[in-house]
């Protein structure tokens, strides 16, 4: 999979969504980098926090930047997720002030973005397109 097919609209739990816009090459801290845009709603402040009631009050509605990454485990196992910063948002109080990080699943022309907190676990919280 590449960052090219993750762009378009998911939906997850309790009506969160987030929006991937194109990704284009850039070169942070002598690297290369797939970054695009970013926009979320209904977002919770912490994924890994989000109760099976979703979001406090009507959560997040924001936009930033995405970086897919590509890397390996300590064991050699490769894995795939993406990078959320968000840089403008409202309330801005209650902005993510930390990266979130989403795995990566599914096909390519059918991906699925979730949080894995557990690998010995099904994840709780999945975005599908």
């Amino acid at each position: 999979m590449r960052a090219s097919d993750l762009n378009g609209d998911y939906q997850g739990p309790h009506g969160m969504r987030v929006s991937l816009g194109h990704t284009s090459t850039r070169y942070p801290e002598g690297r290369t980098a797939q970054v695009g845009t970013v926009r979320v709603r209904n977002w919770a402040i912490s994924l890994e926090e989000l109760g099976g009631n979703g979001p406090a009050g009507s959560g997040f509605q924001g936009a930033g930047t995405w970086e897919f990454r590509q890397e390996e485990t300590t064991g050699g196992e490769g894995f795939r997720q993406i990078k959320l910063d968000f840089l403008r948002g409202t309330p801005e109080r209650r902005m993510p002030a930390d990266p979130q990080y989403l795995e990566i699943g599914g096909t390519r022309s059918e991906p699925e973005l979730f949080v894995e907190t557990d690998p010995d676990t099904c994840p709780s919280i999945v975005f599908h397109r």
